[in-house]
């Protein structure tokens, strides 16, 4: 079996090494556009992507995200059934080395069969679309002492009044209640780290 990863973002051939053993060919596509932008934004460049490919299954892997041997060994198996054209796979951030529970994610559509993808609009194939099971996992701090020297180094400090009421808010949208979540989006309220912060703190 052949398989061409697009890539979004800088992510090394070391991140999906676990699919070598299940295939005959690996192609690594860079797309050079922010990982984590919606891949509808980007559909004329994701287009020229495919269009380079050299196999007709492609799978995307965004920046931060691993492909571990269990989603690897469920992606070749679909592709070997082909009971689809097109697969859904979630992307589970991982935080001090648990999953973060945020929000309902039922994935987005990441492998494809060229041939059957639209080239138009949301990203999308003519025909069945399935979700496998596993999911890809996205690193991001390894601890939480590591997220707030991040945020200290890049971040303009929230007033206490604020944090409370930011942190409020995630939880009732995120509908976090594990402790690993709960504790990252404490950290996260306590900081304004956007593109104006950047600029405040210069």
């Amino acid at each position: 079996m052949r398989l061409g990863v697009i890539t979004l973002g800088h992510v090394h051939a070391e991140e999906f090494t676990a699919l070598t053993p299940h295939l005959q060919h690996l192609e690594q596509l860079v797309l050079d556009v922010p990982f984590d932008d919606p891949l509808s934004k980007h559909r004329a460049e994701l287009n020229r992507a495919v269009d380079a490919a050299s196999d007709d299954w492609l799978l995307i892997v965004r920046e931060r995200e691993i492909v571990d041997e269990a989603i690897a060994r469920e992606i070749t198996d679909a592709m070997r059934a082909q009971v689809a054209w097109g697969f859904r796979i979630r992307s589970v951030p991982m935080y001090a080395g648990k999953p973060l529970r945020i929000g309902v994610n039922d994935g987005e559509l990441r492998l494809f069969h060229r041939r059957h993808l639209l080239r138009r609009g949301e990203l999308g194939v003519q025909g069945t679309v399935v979700r496998l099971n596993n999911v890809l996992r996205s690193m991001s701090f390894e601890s939480s002492e590591a997220h707030r020297e991040y945020l200290a180094k890049n971040g303009v400090p929230h007033s206490l009044l604020r944090r409370l009421l930011l942190f409020a808010h995630h939880v009732v949208v995120t509908r976090a209640r594990d402790g690993n979540t709960l504790r990252y989006l404490w950290i996260e309220a306590g900081y304004d780290h956007g593109p104006q912060a950047n600029s405040e703190s210069a």
